[in-house]
C-alpha cells in the first residue's frame, strides 16, 4: 500500500475493509455507506464517489483483499478475512513496551498462538528504535518469569476456541491424574486461566451438566456433529469461575469463616482473596474472614498450607477437612 496515503484515506479503506470482513459481502451502496463517502448530487458527483470507491477496492486488491464482484446479485463478495491494511500511528515507549509485553504474554500463556505472536513483533521491531526495543524485551520476560503455565497442545486449544465460536460439540480424550483416559462429548463454553492453567468451562452431554476439564489434560479433540448448546446467560465465565477459591468452580455455595494471624492477617487486605470476601478485625489483631465459596477441600488445603497463621472456624465439615489433611499429614512425617 503506498506509504504517501491520506490519513483520511486510510480511515475510509479501514471502515469499507472492517465492513467486508465483517458482512463478507454487500451492494455497492452499503459499501459506500459504510466507508463514508460523499455522495453528493446524483449526477457528476455521483460517478466521481463510485470512480473512488473503485479506485479504493482496487488498492485493497493490491494490499491482498480477494474481493470479487457478482454481476448477478449485484454485490460485492470478501472471500478472505485476514486484517490487510497497514496503518501509520505515533506510538509512545510506555506503548511499545506495553504491546512487547503483552505479545510475550500472549506467547507464553496461550500457546497456540506463540508463532503470531513471535511473528508479528518480527514486523513491528524494524520500525522501533533500538533502545525501546531492548527496554520493551526485557520487561516482557520478566512478566511471565513468576507465573508458569501448564502446556496445552496448540492444536487442542485452537479446535476447542474454533469450536466454541463455530458452535460445534466436540469429543474430547482427557486424561485425569491417576486414572484412565475417558472421552466426553461436551460444548465448550468458555475458557480461563487459574492455578498457572488454562481450564475450559462445558456442557457435558452425558451428565446434562456443566463440566470443568484443565486443558493440558485433554490429550484430543475430535469435532462431532451434533449440535452445539449454549450458555443461557451472559457473563458465563465471569459468573461461574470467579466463585472458586482457587480454581474450582461450581454452582454450590458454602459459607467459610477463617481466623487469620501474623503475616496472613498482616497481608490480607493486599490481595482479594475470593470475591464474596468480607475482613473483621479483631482486638487481638487477628482478622475474620467470612466467604462464600463452591468447593471445600481447597479452602481446608489452603487452610493447612498456610498455618499456624490461618485456622477454619466455620462450617464444621471443613474444620473435619483441616483436622484430617494435618493428621495425615503428621503420620506421614512419623513414618520419614
Amino acid at each position: 500500500m503506498p506509504k504517501d496515503i491520506s490519513s483520511g484515506r486510510y480511515e475510509r479503506l479501514f471502515r469499507v475493509i472492517t465492513f467486508l470482513q465483517k458482512h463478507r459481502e454487500a451492494t455497492r451502496s452499503e459499501i459506500e455507506e459504510a466507508g463514508g463517502y460523499d455522495s453528493g448530487s446524483p449526477n457528476s458527483a455521483g460517478y466521481l464517489q463510485n470512480r473512488t470507491l473503485q479506485n479504493d477496492l482496487k488498492l485493497l486488491r493490491n494490499a491482498g483483499a480477494n474481493i470479487e464482484y457478482d454481476p448477478l446479485r449485484k454485490k460485492y463478495v470478501m472471500l478472505n478475512f485476514e486484517p490487510l491494511i497497514r496503518v501509520s500511528i505515533k506510538a509512545t515507549g510506555d506503548e511499545i513496551t506495553a504491546l512487547r509485553a503483552g505479545l510475550k504474554m500472549s506467547s507464553h500463556f496461550l500457546p497456540h498462538l506463540r508463532e503470531a505472536s513471535d511473528s508479528l513483533w518480527r514486523k513491528l521491531e524494524v520500525f522501533i528504535h533500538p533502545s525501546l526495543t531492548e527496554r520493551a524485551y526485557d520487561l516482557a520476560g520478566s512478566t511471565v518469569i513468576a507465573v508458569p503455565a501448564a502446556e496445552v497442545r496448540a492444536e487442542v486449544f485452537r479446535a476447542l476456541v474454533d469450536a466454541k465460536y463455530s458452535m460445534k460439540a466436540v469429543k474430547i480424550r482427557y486424561k485425569s491424574p491417576g486414572k484412565s483416559p475417558r472421552s466426553w462429548l461436551v460444548s465448550p463454553y468458555d475458557f480461563y486461566f487459574r492455578g498457572n492453567a488454562w481450564y475450559m468451562v462445558s456442557y457435558n452431554h452425558k451428565h446434562k451438566a456443566l463440566s470443568t476439564h484443565r486443558m493440558s489434560r485433554i490429550m484430543s479433540v475430535f469435532v462431532s456433529s451434533e449440535s452445539y448448546i449454549p450458555p443461557s446467560h451472559g457473563g458465563f465465565t465471569e459468573e461461574y469461575t470467579s466463585t472458586a477459591w482457587n480454581v474450582a468452580p461450581g454452582t454450590e455455595r458454602h459459607p467459610i469463616k477463617l481466623r487469620l494471624t501474623g503475616s496472613i492477617a498482616e497481608a490480607a487486605g493486599e490481595v482479594m482473596r475470593h470475591p464474596t470476601q468480607e475482613l473483621h478485625p479483631q482486638p487481638d489483631g487477628s482478622i475474620i474472614l467470612t466467604a462464600t465459596v463452591p468447593h471445600l477441600e481447597e479452602v481446608a488445603r489452603w487452610v493447612l498450607s498456610s498455618s499456624p497463621d490461618a485456622v477454619a472456624l466455620e462450617p464444621h465439615e471443613l474444620v473435619g477437612m483441616v483436622r484430617e489433611l494435618a493428621e495425615r499429614t503428621c503420620m506421614l512425617y512419623r513414618t520419614l
